[in-house]
């Protein structure tokens, strides 16, 4: 086997989006080298598309050529990345896309380590929620050289609809902090606007037509309405990803007065208490009771 086969994919990070995108990969006929890290299924399940699972995470980069990871936060990216058996793994040429909702700061310390090994490194996280990772539609916000972007298209198109280099590295990771914090906002206005519409016995199939012609529009309203309403919380995004992601906002924006985006925060960590680990349209509960 060629070390430097970019169709051998060593894929860390196995969760609500990881395992979708991972399939989509496996289907597509990429070999995947994948651990298992607390719950065995989902590599189970990707063994039985062809996957090979590994007792290590060094152990899945030395047998490839390209690494996905996608980690709950910048502590998991640095414990696995930047792991001194794992650095010993990686080689010159090889493609590290590191596709985690971290922070600008983390993602420039495993892209340095990588650099310094000969790696090219692509700061890639996604949007489209997990019904996206299913469907291969997600956005990718890539921070990095057009070499690195070129080397991961192949990859990228079995996994996302639409790809934008934003910049240098570190650029991917900021965009995507910009883009939940929208997203969070978004959701916490839809979850008041069903409350009013509740109230005033409006109907929300009628609403949702209106409004997704209308300037009040947002994704969260599109997609959300039918979760919110019914209160189907089933866990996609979790709620405590997003106040995760909310933070590195405000972190990022470091003085940077930020009311609106301060004040989600706050609802969402009111919502955290008994809410976490569902989706992040629990969010709603702060303000429908």
């Amino acid at each position: 086997m060629n070390p430097l086969d970019m169709r051998q994919i060593a894929f860390l990070g196995l969760g609500a989006m990881g395992l979708p995108m991972a399939k989509n990969l496996a289907r597509a006929g990429f070999k995947l080298h994948v651990t298992v890290h607390r719950d065995p299924a989902p590599a189970e399940e990707l063994r039985r598309l062809g996957a090979e699972v590994h007792a290590s995470p060094s152990e899945a980069i030395a047998a490839a050529g390209a690494i996905i990871s996608i980690l709950p936060e910048d502590r998991q990216m640095r414990q696995v990345l930047l792991a001194e058996e794992v650095q010993a793994e990686v080689r010159e040429g090889q493609l590290l896309l590191e596709m985690t909702s971290g922070s600008p700061g983390a993602m420039k310390e495993v892209a340095e380590a990588f650099a310094a090994k000969g790696a090219l490194v692509l700061d890639a996280p996604v949007s489209g929620g997990t019904i996206g990772a299913e469907k291969g539609t997600l956005t990718v916000m890539a921070g990095g050289s057009e070499e690195a972007l070129e080397l991961a298209q192949p990859i990228l198109e079995e996994m996302a609809q639409t790809v934008h280099l934003v910049g240098a590295i570190g650029g991917g990771k900021a965009v995507k902090a910009i883009n939940q914090m929208l997203a969070a906002v978004h959701m916490l206005a839809a979850s008041e606007a069903i409350a009013l519409a509740e109230k005033l016995d409006v109907d929300l199939d009628a609403l949702q037509k209106v409004i997704g012609s209308s300037s009040g529009g947002s994704w969260m309203f599109a997609n959300k309405v039918q979760a919110i309403a019914g209160r189907n919380f089933q866990p996609g995004f979790k709620l405590n990803l997003m106040k995760k992601d909310i933070g590195i906002a405000l972190q990022e924006a470091a003085g940077q007065p930020m009311p609106v985006t301060s004040h989600a925060f706050q609802l969402y960590e009111m919502a955290a208490k008994e809410s976490g680990e569902l989706d992040f349209a629990a969010v709603s509960r702060v303000t429908r009771g």
